[in-house]
């Protein structure tokens, strides 16, 4: 009798709790519409000297036949990618090909053929001289750009949100204390960023005369800054 006796109160305390459980847990369940709600935004950013050159040029040539203006920007381009072989640090890639058939009123038709190729660095110690020298051989020099590789644009970018993200929770908490609440919890979370810095670009003219007639372009690697914002609804409570 007395085992009869302690199973049925054992089987009557786990329907108890059994019972309460559920309770306890809707007590502890506070519904979010229950909170005040803050719309709160932090901003972050950080600051890196670009770390990658690239000198943009365009080889081209007008001739009576295709055939001829062809054959010239290939052996522009040709030369001009092995020399850039020979420079250390420099990396070539050879882009866009047209060629075009010229009409003018009254006068011969031509041919025009061009092709732009790009030149990249780390530094200008190598890069800016072999600038010097194609624009010397007739290349046209478009534009100098200093800007970020790929690998640090990435690197920066994590760094100027996690920023971001502080800016956010000091925003949220002082404005928390300031209604005389305090911060529950962030319900959403969004990052976003103002895209990365333009290029610093330098325009320049093609060199008139032979390479050693004047000095290679120069460009100076400016600081650039990457900029990132979070924007957060923050749920409050007293």
């Amino acid at each position: 009798m007395r085992l009869s006796s302690r199973i049925t109160s054992l089987s009557a305390l786990a329907l108890a709790l059994t019972a309460v459980t559920p309770a306890l847990a809707f007590a502890q369940s506070k519904p979010e519409d229950s909170y005040t709600r803050l719309e709160v935004s932090g901003s972050g950013s950080i600051k890196a000297a670009p770390d990658q050159l690239i000198a943009r040029f365009r080889a081209e040539s007008r001739d009576k036949t295709a055939a001829a203006a062809q054959k010239a920007v290939n052996t522009l381009v040709h030369n001009a990618v092995e020399q850039s072989a020979r420079t250390a640090g420099v990396k070539a890639a050879v882009l866009q090909y047209s060629v075009s058939e010229n009409r003018p009123d009254k006068a011969p038709a031509s041919w025009t053929a061009s092709q732009a190729l790009t030149f990249t660095a780390p530094d200008g110690s190598g890069l800016l001289p072999l600038t010097g020298a194609l624009q010397g051989e007739g290349l046209m020099l478009e534009d100098l750009s200093w800007s970020l590789s790929p690998e640090n644009q990435k690197k920066l970018m994590l760094e100027a949100e996690k920023n971001a993200v502080e800016d956010l929770k000091k925003q949220a908490d002082t404005l928390a204390a300031s209604l005389g609440l305090h911060v529950v919890r962030f319900a959403t979370v969004s990052m976003s960023n103002g895209g990365f810095p333009r290029p610093v670009m330098m325009m320049a003219m093609a060199a008139r005369g032979p390479a050693d007639s004047a000095p290679p372009p120069s460009s100076t690697a400016e600081v650039q800054t990457v900029r990132a914002t979070a924007n957060a609804t923050v749920l409050l409570a007293p």
